[in-house]
């Protein structure tokens, strides 16, 4: 920075897409000139009140904060519904159920041993059929009534009895610690917020990062019913949508059974605003091959993208946040001439 001659410029302009980045630099320029006009992107804006109290030469832009207004009055946006093409379907991927398969094979090996329990000891014990049902049962359970005793019955028969307990023992605890995780998960997931969602009428907006946060903040000022799909469920900032309003499925908007469970058949419009552009691209191609009239909202950093896609896909909204912030940070200091 020494290198540069720093009395010679008008303003600086400091905008990498890092905080981290922006802000070592900003620091390192305010030591050396405490005078020259400073434009940082920072979207963390905790740091904006100190930074301007500090130096009132300095201008702290969030461009997601910028950028969410045009995202969000796409929602009104005149479009055509009707496609050039006919949307590939998707694969359906299985449900997720609490019918475990390792569950039901250690129920079905479970019943296996009963049966051949019972019709072991019908035969070498002499029982009738529902005696030998009710003994295996009682030792199953390991009730132990003794009415039907093994006490005075030959040394296979005994060993055939200890082999049933121990068994029977492995196959009960085994199947009842099963089931209770796939209840306790589940019952987690419908916590967390994996379930399915029955409006109609609703926005979703896939990725709760920089730009989606302000998108859904703004939608619920409108009035909108929100559904968020976001895969890190421990983001800070799903804890203020939920009490504000929205709804948060924790799952990868990609999968098509994630799409549905969103509603995305009844839904007002999609935004996928990932900081990717290929998955927003996927995201939006496969809620397409849903529902093929949904209105998609699409976060595209590359501007001959969204051209070729309107003109190839009929993705008519698709919005860059650097493209859309980039005038307001350069109308932050007026330069001269």
């Amino acid at each position: 920075m020494r290198d540069i001659s720093l009395s010679s410029l008008s303003a600086i302009y400091i905008l990498d897409d890092s905080d981290e980045r922006n802000f070592e630099l900003l620091i390192a320029l305010l030591s050396l000139d405490r005078t020259l006009p400073i434009v940082a992107s920072l979207f963390n804006e905790n740091l904006a009140p100190h930074i301007r109290a500090a130096n009132p030469n300095v201008r702290i832009l969030n461009p997601a904060r910028i950028a969410a207004p045009a995202f969000i009055a796409a929602l009104d946006t005149p479009l055509s519904r009707t496609l050039r093409y006919a949307p590939a379907s998707v694969s359906h991927a299985p449900e997720p159920t609490l019918r475990d398969g390792l569950i039901l094979r250690l129920i079905g090996a479970f019943l296996l041993l009963i049966v051949s329990a019972v019709t072991f000891f019908h035969y070498a014990e002499g029982l009738s059929w529902l005696d030998a049902v009710y003994f295996v049962v009682v030792t199953v359970a390991t009730v132990g009534y003794g009415d039907i005793s093994l006490r005075d019955s030959s040394a296979t028969t005994k060993l055939a009895g200890i082999a049933l307990i121990l068994a029977s023992t492995v196959f009960i605890w085994t199947i009842f610690s099963l089931t209770i995780d796939a209840i306790i998960k589940r019952r987690v997931q419908l916590a967390l917020g994996r379930k399915r969602y029955t409006h109609s009428g609703h926005v979703i907006v896939c990725g709760l990062g920089r730009l989606g946060y302000f998108i859904a903040e703004g939608l619920l000022d409108r009035g909108e019913r929100v559904v968020i799909v976001e895969q890190n469920e421990s983001s800070s900032s799903l804890d203020g949508l939920r009490r504000r309003g929205a709804d948060v499925y924790v799952g990868d908007a990609r999968l098509p059974r994630v799409l549905r469970d969103v509603g995305v058949t009844r839904a007002k419009a999609l935004y996928s605003v990932i900081a990717n552009d290929f998955t927003n691209l996927e995201i939006g191609l496969n809620a397409r091959s849903i529902d093929p009239a949904v209105r998609l909202v699409l976060r595209l950093f590359d501007q001959t993208m969204s051209q070729r896609l309107r003109e190839n896909l009929d993705i008519q909204l698709t919005f860059s946040m650097s493209a859309i912030a980039d005038e307001p940070l350069l109308d932050a200091i007026p330069l001269p001439g």
